[in-house]
């Protein structure tokens, strides 16, 4: 009876936007592993192949250099949430705490700006490579370029996961066991 009487909050925006969120957090991480995993092992057993047999599959090179280019552009969103890509901060140290939140709001722009104007071309890349096929596996290179827009639209998403506290706090989202400034 006592659960009958409970209220039930309705999701409010926020927490729908933190869960979509944390599921394309999730999803991407997932993604990129199972891309890695399946690169690796494709790769070893070419290798092995290759010395212990005498024979080496001619598509494992071509398929693991596709998905190495899927990899890096679906990795491209999670490395900028951790504050992993190259950047020059000291202007925005050096300014007083209102105008260094105005630069980095200014930054997030430019870079929500440049990452569009590449979906939109990567969509034209895709398509104008839509009919080539790769010379061993035959698979259409628009699909493999589909990386570009897939993976800039993830990006793009990840930016807006962390534009708000980069932009009033300057700082990314943690993780434990990993600081990309200390690399």
């Amino acid at each position: 009876m006592g659960m009958l009487n409970q209220q039930v909050n309705p999701p409010t925006s926020s927490n729908l936007i933190a869960k979509a969120d944390n599921a394309l957090v999730f999803w991407n991480r997932w993604a990129l592993i199972v891309l890695v995993a399946v690169m690796a092992v494709l790769v070893i057993v070419n290798v092995i192949s290759r010395y212990v047999f005498g024979h080496s599959f001619p598509w494992v090179e071509e398929a693991t250099r596709y998905m190495m280019i899927w990899a890096a552009f679906l990795g491209a969103g999670p490395t900028l949430r951790v504050g992993g890509h190259i950047a020059i901060d000291t202007l925005g140290q050096a300014l007083p705490k209102p105008a260094a939140r105005y630069l980095r709001a200014l930054i997030v722009a430019m870079v929500a700006a440049i990452l569009i104007a590449l979906i939109w071309l990567g969509i034209e890349y895709v398509e104008f490579a839509w009919y080539q096929e790769s010379p061993v596996l035959g698979w259409s290179l628009g699909k493999v370029y589909l990386a570009l827009p897939i993976g800039l639209t993830l990006t793009l998403a990840h930016l807006a996961g962390v534009a708000r506290k980069w932009i009033t706090l300057g700082e990314f989202e943690h993780v434990d066991g990993f600081d990309p400034q200390a690399l």
